[in-house]
């Protein structure tokens, strides 16, 4: 980063876009994970390297089929490669004091070491989910068998119930018609009876 910082008015002058756009892309950028500087008033303020972002995201956005999300990603992808050529191409010997090239590859060396550690314990607990998942599934599969089951019974009981209720309607029937030739029987003449 340079010492001079630019507010978005002159970002948008030098670049030839509006104020609001330059906010616009900005936003859009930070979203990414980029931050920008900030006066201390809270109001943007930008570098000359920052600048070339916003020149390299209108120049893609022109590309066919370009959107303006996916021509952000790729200029901060452009952005980080350049930085990473920078880097590989200074060598760690090339400043001043000699060692501090070997101090940043010590301290780069801890750094992987510590993102593969929290890796593998990303890693772990992903497994960890996926078990749980599948047990969830596994209980799921069994309240589902034992629910077909469960549902399967109340039919069958239902069926007997309806049989039962049909068969008692029918003995009721059989009772209706004996009683009523009973009475009939009990209505006759005492000499009817030998008839």
């Amino acid at each position: 980063m340079s010492d001079i910082l630019l507010k978005v008015e002159d970002v948008s002058h030098a670049v030839g876009v509006a104020a609001s756009t330059i906010r616009k892309y900005s936003f859009l950028i930070e979203k990414q994970g980029y931050t920008f500087s900030r006066s201390n008033q809270g109001a943007l303020m930008f570098d000359k390297d920052e600048v070339s972002i916003f020149k390299e995201i209108i120049q893609i956005k022109k590309q066919k089929n370009m959107t303006l999300e996916k021509a952000v990603q790729r200029a901060l992808s452009n952005m980080s490669d350049m930085v990473d050529i920078a880097d590989i191409s200074r060598g760690p010997y090339d400043d001043m004091s000699g060692m501090s090239g070997m101090s940043d590859v010590q301290d780069m060396s801890k750094a992987i070491a510590a993102m593969q550690a929290q890796m593998k314990a990303v890693l772990d607990q992903n497994e960890k989910v996926l078990l749980q998942n599948q047990e969830l599934i596994r209980k799921v599969e069994r309240l589902e068998d034992t629910s077909s089951l469960e549902k399967e019974k109340i039919e069958n009981r239902d069926k007997l119930l309806l049989d039962a209720m049909k068969e008692i309607k029918e003995t009721k029937k059989v009772i209706a018609t004996s009683l009523e030739e009973n009475r009939k029987a009990l209505q006759k003449k005492w000499w009817e009876f030998w008839r």
